[in-house]
């Protein structure tokens, strides 16, 4: 290792011990309480507008959303179960259907 990394450690460590003693004042104290409170709820409301101002700004561009993207999967999962039904429905009648003008095919077993 280089020489002075041990000394970075000890000041990385010191630096650990004093902003966890800073936060623990200002978290004994109402205030602190109520600031930090304060502070996380501006964040989260934040966090909502910037949400909501992503969800116009795409729309107005015309780029679907997440919810848009869950819709449209939903809807093709749909499409894919109804194919697959009429296929089989399908697939059944061609077999009626050649059986019944083969003659032999099939009713022979």
């Amino acid at each position: 290792m280089k020489p002075g990394v041990p000394g970075l450690a000890a000041l990385l460590e010191e630096a650990t011990r004093l902003a966890s003693a800073a936060a623990g004042k200002v978290m004994a104290d109402p205030r602190g309480q109520e600031a930090v409170a304060r502070a996380v709820g501006l964040a989260q409301r934040s966090a909502q507008r910037i949400e909501a101002l992503q969800a116009e700004a795409m729309k107005a561009a015309g780029i679907p959303g997440r919810q848009d993207y869950q819709e449209l999967a939903r809807s093709l999962a749909r499409l894919k179960r109804k194919a697959r039904e009429l296929t089989e429905k399908l697939e059944a009648q061609r077999r009626a259907q050649a059986g019944g003008a083969g003659g032999k095919g099939g009713q022979d077993r």
